[in-house]
């Protein structure tokens, strides 16, 4: 008698406890996924692919970032993600119609080549501001 009163006490606590649990679930709605981010059609791609730019009506600028893990949106700097290693650091070789951009990173040097035609601001004023380093130092010997 006393184990079916003990089977019995403890089906009731058991269903109890879950009767408890569903209407606590009940009570919690789930907050509704926050909106998707997306690039918009009329953003600017930076010359990695990976990042955009955009100014909202209001003048704001924006900076859109594919990740891993979807796209992140930040306000833009004034430095843009494709010239955020500062212009010193990064070497431009001339080989004639293409430029080799040389960067270095925690990964090693990053290495890339454009032709001369498809070069971005921040890449030509790199490139020009090396060719000045380079006429002065000529010029001085």
């Amino acid at each position: 008698m006393k184990r079916m009163f003990a089977a019995v006490l403890l089906f009731t606590a058991a269903a109890g406890a879950q009767a408890a649990d569903t209407n606590a679930a009940k009570k919690k709605k789930a907050a509704p996924p926050p909106p998707a981010i997306t690039i918009p059609k009329d953003a600017v791609p930076d010359s990695n692919g990976l990042s955009y730019t955009w100014t909202d009506k209001s003048g704001k600028k924006w900076l859109f970032v594919k990740t891993p893990f979807g796209i992140t949106k930040s306000p833009a700097s004034e430095q843009t993600a494709d010239s955020s290693a500062p212009s010193g650091a990064t070497k431009a070789i001339d080989k004639g119609d293409t430029v080799r951009f040389e960067r270095p990173s925690p990964f090693g040097t990053t290495a890339w080549e454009k032709k001369k035609t498809d070069l971005t601001d921040d890449e030509r004023k790199i490139l020009d501001a090396q060719n000045a380093r380079t006429e002065q130092k000529s010029g001085q010997d």
